[in-house]
């Protein structure tokens, strides 16, 4: 479970109303998640208007439009286990 902080901070990210400027941006033909850490985060991920195939740790994938995740981030980032340009 996600306590009502966590989903007001991630929403605030998704929006791009962060008080502090991103440090990093991921490039869009990088494989995620990072090497240093195993749970993705989708506000470090640099989505574009392009179509994304996520492949998730369950094993199922599916394509899914990147203005629309760089909008909103449907899924739990820690059952991703990478994502790359379709």
């Amino acid at each position: 479970m996600y306590t009502t902080r966590e989903i007001w901070e991630a929403g605030r990210r998704a929006l791009g109303l962060n008080d502090a400027p991103a440090t990093s941006t991921a490039t869009a033909s990088a494989a995620v998640p990072a090497e240093d850490s195993d749970v993705f985060d989708p506000a470090a991920f640099a989505f574009e208007q392009r179509t994304y195939r996520i492949h998730f740790k369950n094993g199922y994938s599916g394509e899914y439009e990147g203005a629309a995740l760089a909008t909103f981030f449907p899924f739990d980032p820690a059952q991703i286990e990478s994502i790359q340009p379709a």
